[in-house]
């Protein structure tokens, strides 16, 4: 970790010292200039933007001096002495400053502005920037003969989007798998637009899957010596842009965060050896908030449904009631509806010695119940029981499944003895071996260019992993469509 991170910013003091609404006030007001191309103001300019504002009444330009001079103290403003309007010595010796933000306190104005919008601007996911980004990746090798303006500008519109990309689906998930989200789910105002989510969601994975995989494929075929000539080409260009602190540019430095961002985006898009790709991840944490807003309406359905119903049964009741003759009429159907008014329930592990529901309690043998005493330091006996040898059980169980796995293994091998497994001509297959043929295709995808190996050992990759051609794989428990994959096994 570099050095710089770890050192106190000093630039962020005015946001939490004493009167840090004074600082704050001011630190808006030179951003809000600045937007406007108005990046100098000296004290009276300040004074008078703030005066008429209701906090301010009190305000004076000697403690809004004294602000600013604070505010230069911590490296928020930069002060220049304004001689532009000195008359006299005086004048002079008094020394009028002109104050204008520094780099680091526009970044941290601009972060406190984003902050104030967030119950406003949240995430969202945008199926167009994958497509956009597709098509700028594509452009790679065209952009390696481009010019250096060219290049320059198409790299800075590539990790433009990557990173808007990247932070909209965090923001967004992360807004739906909250408390908020979680209490919102609960509600019956939810199902309003639960339609309308689900779609929105279904629509950004089908993009996903469409876009993501060809960006996969063609991130797989850029060669070292193509991204090396990028960083190069990249890095040109940032050391050629005029800057007012040139001297302090650093090319290493440069290229290694032109070279990090690429790599993220490499892991994004395919991930590594020990971990999965970034753009799984977000489509398995997508598909789990599609399947919670689906439980979650289910459930909301099913407790209208239920409340409707028992409205009707209601209903029903006062009917039945209305037409009672007399009150005796009306306390006979009361117990029969909601039972007896006053009872008592003993609760006991007994078995019955008859089925029939008609039977009546005097009909059948009385039952002897044992109580126990109610005090703290009752403890019951606690009844010692043999531990039973069941050795001879699971062995045979356990031979029973290593000789269902033999008979799956055997059974794989003549669908692989030739070397190679046309998923299209397979016909009638057992589904433990079309489980096992999937879980195949799946491995063999996540490296198309790379052997895999089976659980046999086998070693394997797929030959035509952009197939577009569809079969059908049939099975005893019903007919799947998918592409029609072709699986080459390496022959010993």
């Amino acid at each position: 970790m570099q050095l710089k991170a770890l050192k106190p910013l000093q630039e962020t003091k005015y946001l939490s010292v004493e009167n840090a609404w004074r600082y704050r006030a001011i630190m808006r007001t030179f951003y809000v200039n600045d937007m406007r191309y108005k990046h100098w103001l000296n004290k009276e300019d300040v004074f008078e933007a703030l005066k008429g504002e209701t906090p301010f009444s009190d305000y004076t330009l000697e403690l809004c001096a004294q602000d600013l001079e604070a505010l230069n103290g911590w490296g928020n403003l930069n002060a220049v002495q304004d001689t532009s309007k000195v008359m006299t010595y005086q004048q002079f010796v008094t020394k009028q400053f002109r104050y204008q933000m520094t780099a680091y306190a526009i970044e941290i104005e601009r972060m406190t502005v984003q902050l104030e919008k967030l119950h406003i601007e949240g995430g969202s996911l945008e199926p167009t920037l994958m497509e956009r980004l597709k098509t700028q990746i594509e452009a790679m090798p065209r952009m390696l003969e481009a010019d250096d303006i060219t290049i320059g500008g198409w790299w800075n519109a590539l990790t433009g989007d990557f990173q808007r990309l990247n932070q909209s689906y965090q923001d967004y998930i992360r807004d739906w798998s909250g408390a908020k989200a979680e209490e919102l789910l609960k509600t019956k105002q939810f199902l309003i637009y639960k339609e309308k989510l689900v779609e929105y969601l279904r629509y950004f994975i089908k993009a996903l899957q469409l876009h993501g995989h060809e960006i996969a494929l063609f991130l797989r075929s850029v060669s070292e010596s193509q991204k090396n000539r990028l960083f190069e080409r990249v890095t040109g260009y940032e050391m050629e842009i005029p800057r007012v602190d040139m001297e302090r540019l650093d090319r290493d430095e440069i290229y290694q965060n032109i070279k990090g961002k690429y790599d993220s985006l490499e892991h994004f898009f395919i991930g590594s050896a020990s971990r999965e790709s970034e753009l799984q991840m977000i489509m398995t944490m997508t598909n789990e908030i599609i399947r919670r807003i689906t439980r979650y309406a289910a459930n909301i359905l099913e407790q209208i449904n239920q409340y409707s119903g028992r409205k009707e049964e209601y209903k029903t009741l006062i009917q039945l009631f209305s037409k009672a003759q007399h009150v005796d009429e009306a306390h006979l159907l009361a117990a029969q509806v909601f039972g007896v008014s006053r009872y008592c329930h003993f609760v006991a592990d007994h078995v019955r010695e008859t089925e029939n529901i008609q039977s009546s309690i005097y009909e059948e043998a009385p039952i002897e119940v044992v109580l126990t005493p109610r005090i703290r330091t009752f403890r019951e006996k606690i009844k010692k029981t043999a531990i039973l040898e069941n050795s001879e059980k699971k062995a045979i169980k356990r031979e029973e499944i290593l000789k269902a796995r033999e008979a799956e293994r055997q059974l794989l091998i003549g669908y692989i003895a030739s070397g190679r497994l046309d998923v299209s001509e397979i016909g009638l297959v057992h589904p433990s071996v079309r489980r096992s043929i999937l879980k195949w295709i799946q491995k063999g995808l996540l490296h198309p260019k790379e052997w895999s190996v089976t659980e046999h050992g086998y070693r394997y990759r797929i030959e035509n992993p952009n197939e577009m051609r569809d079969c059908e794989l049939v099975s005893e428990d019903g007919v799947m469509t998918l592409p029609a994959y072709v699986l080459v096994f390496e022959v010993n």
